[in-house]
């Protein structure tokens, strides 16, 4: 419970930080292309495509443009993900846990 109190306050800032960066990837898409500010932000926000779906369907936006920037984020993801997760656990430094001092 402590630890969990204790960054608290890093994951708000995660959190904020991740909005604001999907806030001006919206923006800087409203000024390349012919979308509305939250076509674009619900195009950008991370999330479950079901859950951004529900969103964009409940909403007067572009539906397909999207779907298929969230289709595009899951394909990237999946391609590209699993060579960054090699390459991060490569290039980390080891610690040695509370066990291994045992």
């Amino acid at each position: 419970m402590l630890l969990a109190l204790k960054t608290l306050p890093q994951m708000l800032a995660s959190i904020a930080g991740l909005m604001l960066l999907c806030g001006a990837m919206a923006w800087l898409l409203t000024k390349l292309l012919p979308v509305d500010l939250l076509t674009a932000y619900l195009a950008t926000s991370p999330g479950g495509l079901d859950t951004v779906a529900i969103i964009a369907a409940g909403s007067q936006v572009n539906t397909g443009f999207v779907m298929a920037m969230q289709s595009l984020r899951l394909f990237a993801i999946l391609l590209f993900g699993p060579a960054m997760a090699r390459f991060i656990s490569r290039t980390s430094v080891r610690r040695p846990t509370s066990q291994s001092r045992n």
